[in-house]
């Protein structure tokens, strides 16, 4: 079961990679579907988006029953590897949403 788990690790590292190159290749839209998909993942949960104040939240996918000493080092490295990506296209998204809102603002 772990080799499964580590495949499906590496599906999702592969498409947060693609999502971030065909960013970059002119569609600046697929950086925020990457940030939005893989947010829970790689970032804590978020209030109100994710759960109501009061109530517990929610464990993050992949990560139940394991703390940062059980996890393997493989493990470790592709959750590492996806949160760059993600973290690249966060990066991206900011940057072009930024300059499409101030060429709003201006012209």
């Amino acid at each position: 079961m772990a080799s499964s788990n580590s495949e499906k690790m590496q599906e999702q590292i592969t498409l947060s990679k693609r999502m971030f190159i065909a960013g970059c290749f002119g569609l600046p839209w697929l950086w925020i579907c990457n940030v939005l998909y893989f947010r829970s993942r790689v970032f804590q949960p978020i209030v109100f988006i994710d759960y109501w104040p009061g109530h517990v939240p929610p464990s993050t996918v992949g990560q139940e029953g394991s703390s940062g000493q059980e996890q393997s080092v493989e493990e470790q490295l592709n959750r590492m590897e996806l949160k760059k990506w993600v973290k690249r296209s966060t990066h991206g998204a900011v940057i072009v949403m930024g300059a499409f809102i101030a060429w709003i603002i201006t012209f």
